[in-house]
């Protein structure tokens, strides 16, 4: 497919659906439109996500951003044949390191009022924990909240202990 400065977002966001099965997001940008020195881009095979973010970028004045049709990020040196092609592993360990890591985000911060949230994440970490070195991680959480955040109350704190007990209990941890 052709791309010129006058072809639809919609028509270039439904060609990489069909012939890649990639979705594509268009985001205004704030700043001031510049003219692009790009008048057309090919939309082939070899063009990395790179090159096809920072062209499109440049001509429509919008930010891009491709994802597989997982809703994944595609690394930016893939061709679209390989974004096509390629099959996003994710280890087994992935929705346990996401929840910690969104523990962390939250526990840096010193905005994190919404105690009843912090213990959902805690609990949905919980489940997501299936050995030694997850509970651990869980614990080491959980006594940095309850030492950083007055808000969070030795209530909650014996309610999430009491959920780990039972976990590692069930689980011969």
């Amino acid at each position: 497919m052709l791309v010129k400065t006058d072809t639809s977002l919609d028509l270039i966001k439904k060609h990489l659906k069909e012939s890649y099965s990639l979705g594509c997001n268009f985001t205004n940008r704030n700043s001031p439109y510049k003219p692009s020195r790009i008048d057309s881009l090919e939309l082939k095979d070899n063009l990395t996500v790179r090159e096809l973010e920072h062209s499109l970028s440049a001509m429509f004045n919008v930010e891009v951003k491709l994802s597989n049709s997982d809703g994944y990020s595609i690394p930016p040196e893939y061709t679209l044949l390989q974004a096509k092609d390629d099959v996003f592993e994710l280890d087994e360990n992935h929705n346990f390191n996401t929840k910690i890591q969104a523990l962390k985000t939250i526990s840096s911060s010193s905005s994190y009022s919404d105690i009843d949230w912090v213990k959902r994440v805690f609990m949905q970490t919980l489940r997501d924990a299936q050995v030694a070195d997850h509970f651990q991680q869980i614990e080491e959480m959980l006594d940095m909240v309850f030492q950083d955040n007055e808000k969070f109350m030795q209530a909650d704190l014996d309610e999430i202990a009491d959920a780990l007990k039972n976990k590692k209990t069930a689980l011969k941890i």
